[in-house]
């Protein structure tokens, strides 16, 4: 089964405290090969074909200002977007690598193509509010589309907004309203699910932040129309917390949705999943039933990640009773667990229980024989940790150096695992001040 998690790579705090703009239109180079030492991993691990395994550097205009996302597709090509944060910009730019890390030639000119949502769009209510520019568009995620292309979405003017491209990455002038559909929701999209009816269902927030956020899920047909039937007047909540966001959908066998909702605040940290039925309701008892297996758990803190598997859906992550006040996460008493559950909240069999060290940014990026899990601390945005975990808990040695990879990047900036199709793991770094972005191949 594939897994994915697109992020933006920089994270909007960061950004506020940078300036620049994205060059609309804009040649953007690619250079030949990445400095010695930029991308740091095990011998054998980096993919040769990448650039000798020493991965492939971008130079972005306006990288050090933008929002990043990515998602690799189904030629196995990476497809990234940049979108400006301050002042706003209705032009995103797009880039594709082949999965030799060179410039795709499908897409646009020499893999470069510029994509822009029309003024007239703009909703009447605007202004951006908090963190948001008052006329600028952001990409937040990608999710290919079945037949080639891909839905992107995001923030216009501060109101959900969701794209379709073609497979050359030109707008589709069939979706929605030249390509593009502004729904009548203040905050951003951060997460897309594709169903093979051709229904897109996307959600997000309002965009409060803090103590302020709610998170939503909502419908969009084939062609863009917004799904008044869904949830209640179109809208379905989902969990929310403190400082949370909506960071996965994903499909059940029998068309149920999971929602993956990450949230925390002032050292506690948590992972509230959410199932809503095709339709958009909350699937019964499932609420209560997360509630007494967290309960039971008694956990303040937990990091980790969902997945589909089977009928059902399987959590991975570590957890301690107290905060993470502090980011040397020593944490003696972090247990790691992975447990399964039914479609319906309904624990699926025991809970596995290892040992493990509480790191703040973790996630399950595979589901197969292994779980894949990445972690890194705050302290440190420039390293992450690959380790394999066995379904009953134990570390697979096979993988790695003993079970461990070592991903790092002497890029200031911020470095983060986009990626994960068996057989491979495809990382990303964007720079601060050097217009820069790093792809490295991570072979499974």
């Amino acid at each position: 089964m594939r897994r994915r998690r697109t992020l933006a790579l920089l994270n909007v705090a960061a950004l506020l405290a940078l300036f620049g703009t994205v060059a609309a239109g804009q040649a953007v180079p690619m250079a030949s090969g990445l400095p010695p030492g930029a991308f740091t991993v095990q011998p054998k691990v980096a993919d040769p074909a990448c650039n000798g395994g020493r991965g492939v550097s971008l130079n972005v205009p306006g990288a050090d200002n933008a929002v990043v996302s990515s998602a690799t597709m189904g030629d196995g090509s990476t497809l990234l977007a940049f979108s400006n944060v301050y002042p706003g910009s209705r032009s995103v730019l797009l880039r594709s690598i082949t999965p030799a890390c060179e410039a795709n030639r499908e897409l646009g000119n020499d893999g470069a193509a510029t994509i822009t949502i029309p003024s007239g769009l703009l909703p009447a209510r605007h202004g951006g509010g908090p963190g948001f520019p008052e006329r600028g568009v952001w990409i937040n995620t990608i999710e290919p589309r079945g037949g080639g292309g891909a839905i992107i979405a995001g923030a216009y003017g501060g109101n959900w907004t969701v794209g379709e491209l073609t497979s050359s990455g030109t707008v589709d002038q069939t979706f929605g309203t030249h390509g593009w559909v502004v729904m009548p929701f203040r905050g951003e999209v951060t997460a897309i699910l594709p169903e093979p009816s051709g229904r897109i269902v996307v959600a997000g927030d309002n965009g409060g932040g803090g103590c302020c956020t709610v998170n939503w899920a909502a419908a969009l047909s084939k062609r863009g129309l917004i799904e008044k039937g869904f949830g209640t007047g179109g809208r379905a909540p989902l969990p929310t917390g403190e400082d949370s966001g909506v960071q996965s959908l994903e499909l059940e066998p029998n068309g149920d949705i999971l929602a993956d909702i990450d949230y925390g605040h002032m050292g506690c940290y948590g992972v509230a999943p959410a199932m809503l039925t095709p339709s958009g309701a909350a699937e019964p008892t499932f609420a209560a039933r997360l509630r007494r297996f967290w309960g039971a758990l008694g956990f303040n803190t937990f990091v980790g990640d969902l997945y589909v598997a089977g009928r059902g859906f399987t959590l991975v992550g570590t957890g301690q009773k107290p905060c993470a006040e502090n980011l040397s996460l020593s944490a003696p008493s972090a247990t790691g667990l992975i447990a399964r559950f039914r479609i319906d909240g309904q624990p699926a069999g025991p809970t596995i229980r290892f040992s493990s060290r509480l790191q703040v940014g973790g996630e399950v990026l595979l589901e197969g024989h292994d779980a894949i899990v990445a972690t890194g601390p705050l302290s440190n945005p420039l390293a992450l940790t690959l380790t394999a975990l066995r379904p009953d808990g134990t570390t697979d040695t096979s993988f790695g150096s003993r079970g461990h990879v070592q991903i790092s990047t002497t890029l200031h900036g911020t470095l983060s695992i986009t990626e994960a199709i068996a057989p491979e793991i495809v990382a990303i770094a964007a720079g601060y001040g050097r217009n820069q972005v790093q792809l490295i191949r991570v072979r499974l």
